[in-house]
């Protein structure tokens, strides 16, 4: 179908640009828990005039702050990244830290870690020498444990509720933290408000350019949370709209868990005054199409698959409540069965309710018969540890498409 056949008048105009009109890429679905502040779902678009990616989602700046306060998956963690607590997840926050000192030769600069999880780049970049260092995050139980890193300020809050008390920074850190934000202009705007004269930037996020290269489910990056796709052209647009002049820039590849790799791109900005230069971004659209086709291909056979492995039952408990859960509940199989209980090593997520049926701790579960489908692929290994340690004999049904 031609593209001009996939126009829509957006309502959200583009983040980097403000143009209101943009090409439908897909349509993303999501069967959500009780109580979730977003939306069932949106068009992922490109703008016409731009072409940076991202969600064309209703969802306003207030649902997304209220969920990351309340939902925060960075609170198991075991699981998620930003802690530090694993060895794979160490390493990539050392290097992030190590790139840091490289742009910034002050340690005495005052730095800001936004969006901060646990702490963990913050203990790095103590390492490498930096003594004045701040955190900042939505989740109050992230906030309460950055605070124990030695002369560590940490506060609760996010890009648009920076506590006035923070003073201003040298540096300010968004590693992760872009391609989550609905409203990018004015969070940036933010950002130059709490940063020194000359102050910088490094911001780090999920490189759309890429996504095709690493799929380790159907539709990873097409989520609640991720709603920008950013290629280091938009990024760089990004930033100059918003008067910073990007100095440093490029592409890595980090671990989302183990031995699963992840594309990203960091780029590295001094803040400058505002420039109209902008270069077109085709490139992305082309390379999200081809996401976007071979995604549909492994979401079709993980569907067969499953279909063939709950053949003979007639109800399942369902361990994860993760992206692809969402999803596969609205398009696959599991949208069909009965599902008496999920599993979430996550204490933000239990207590509550998905499709009906309660969010439980993994030592909850009482029924040691009823079959268990590990509904993760990048935790699939931690969910199979711990039916391992808590000696569950309940059948086990995995989303493996080999």
């Amino acid at each position: 179908m031609a593209d001009h056949e996939n126009l829509k008048a957006a309502l959200r105009p583009c983040p980097v640009c403000d143009y209101a009109e943009a090409t439908v890429l897909d349509t993303q679905r999501f069967i959500l828990p009780e109580n979730h502040p977003l939306g069932t779902g949106y068009d992922v678009v490109c703008c016409s005039s731009c072409g940076f990616a991202y969600a064309d989602t209703a969802a306003s700046q207030a649902d997304y702050d209220r969920f990351y306060a309340s939902h925060s998956k960075y609170q198991d963690a075991r699981t998620s990244t930003g802690s530090g607590l694993t060895a794979w997840d160490a390493e990539r926050l050392r290097e992030t830290a190590g790139q840091i000192a490289r742009f910034e030769g002050n340690r005495d600069a005052r730095i800001v870690d936004i969006g901060c999880a646990n702490g963990g780049l913050l203990a790095e970049l103590q390492v490498q020498g930096f003594s004045t260092l701040c955190g900042l995050d939505p989740s109050e139980a992230c906030a309460r444990h950055t605070r124990l890193l030695p002369e560590v300020e940490a506060w609760e809050g996010g890009l648009s509720k920076i506590p006035v008390e923070a003073g201003r920074f040298d540096g300010i850190v968004l590693s992760h933290v872009l391609e989550h934000v609905r409203d990018l202009q004015s969070a940036l705007a933010e950002v130059r408000r709490f940063l020194q004269p000359g102050g910088w930037v490094y911001a780090e996020t999920p490189d759309a350019m890429r996504y095709a290269e690493f799929i380790p489910s159907p539709f990873q990056d097409f989520n609640t949370e991720h709603i920008n796709h950013f290629s280091t052209t938009s990024m760089n647009n990004l930033l100059r709209s918003c008067e910073f002049e990007p100095v440093n820039c490029g592409t890595k590849t980090i671990l989302s868990a183990p031995d699963m790799p992840y594309p990203a791109l960091f780029v590295y900005a001094r803040m400058a005054q505002a420039s109209d230069e902008r270069q077109s971004d085709q490139a992305l659209r082309e390379s999200l199409r081809e996401y976007i086709r071979l995604s549909r291909q492994l979401l079709a056979r993980m569907n067969d698959n499953l279909a063939l492995a709950l053949r003979g039952y007639d109800r399942i408990v369902v361990w994860g409540t993760g992206q692809l859960t969402l999803k596969l509940l609205t398009e696959s199989a599991l949208s069909s069965i009965p599902i008496t209980q999920f599993i979430d090593s996550n204490p933000a997520n239990q207590g509550r309710t998905l499709r009906g049926a309660p969010i439980i701790a993994p030592g909850d579960l009482q029924d040691r018969t009823v079959p268990i489908l590990v509904a993760s692929t990048i935790n699939a290994p931690s969910i199979r540890e711990d039916i391992r340690r808590l000696n569950l004999p309940n059948p086990t049904i995995t989303l493996s498409t080999h």
